[in-house]
């Protein structure tokens, strides 16, 4: 498979736009409750924020943008590469690709530095999870959430609870 891995142009905004919306709403419909109803435009403002934050890579094939891995070196004595979206296209998912980001990734925190890399992925996200573990990554650390505004919450047991807010309880 032909690909090429490159750092984000501004040209590329408007196509990389269509990779960073099915990410949104793939994560929307995980976590309605976290990732809000946004249009496309307030989605490219996102977006643009984003790239302005954040170091981002590019995946092409064929001329187009399929992928795509936003990072951000943190540390000052123990630096790390922290990944913060890494979206492969749905249509070529399942493909390695995600992988091949990944090991870029890992060259850019050595030629840095860094002595670990890290993301974090939400529990519904199933797939994501797996191809971190096959392609080496460890789980380290679990995050705990508690709902204050009486909003649906994720469990890990795949199903969804409503938690009663505050004033419910009294």
């Amino acid at each position: 498979m032909n690909y090429t891995i490159r750092e984000v142009k501004n040209e590329d905004i408007k196509e990389l736009l269509n990779v960073y919306i099915q990410g949104y709403r793939y994560h929307q419909e995980g976590r309605s409750d976290i990732f809000v109803n946004l249009s496309d435009e307030e989605l490219e403002k996102d977006l643009i924020n984003n790239l302005n934050e954040l170091s981002t890579l590019v995946l092409i094939k064929d001329n187009k943008i399929i992928g795509y891995l936003s990072y951000k070196i943190k540390g000052k004595y123990k630096k790390k590469l922290d990944i913060d979206q890494l979206v492969i296209d749905e249509n070529y998912r399942g493909q390695g690709l995600g992988k091949k980001l990944a090991e870029q990734a890992k060259i850019i925190a050595k030629e840095n530095n860094c002595t670990r890399i890290e993301l974090n992925c939400w529990l519904f996200n199933k797939n994501a999870l797996s191809m971190y573990e096959h392609i080496g990554f460890e789980r380290q650390r679990i995050i705990y959430e508690m709902s204050l505004d009486g909003e649906w919450i994720w469990k890990s047991s795949n199903t969804w609870n409503l938690k009663k807010s505050t004033r419910d309880r009294q």
